[in-house]
């Protein structure tokens, strides 16, 4: 059971650091997911405003992004 445990951590620090580039100690992680927990718990409509502009001004910065790669090549 212990071995599962440490296979769990090992992944989430690898996760993290691989994708994230996230290197903190796991009580303040852990801290964290509890606070971003409680948020998403209290704030629901909060949350998906969130996302919604974070997805919004993504999706603007890709067009853009492809716009001026079309431009590159067609020069």
């Amino acid at each position: 059971m212990e071995r599962l445990v440490e296979m769990a951590e090992k992944t989430v620090d690898e996760l993290l650091k691989k994708y994230f580039k996230i290197s903190a100690p796991r009580i303040i992680i852990g801290i964290l997911m509890l606070l971003f927990g409680i948020v998403i718990w209290i704030w629901p409509d909060l949350v998906a405003l969130l996302i919604a502009i974070y997805l919004i001004i993504n999706g603007v910065l890709v067009l853009i992004d492809e716009l001026l790669k079309g431009r590159v090549f067609k020069s």
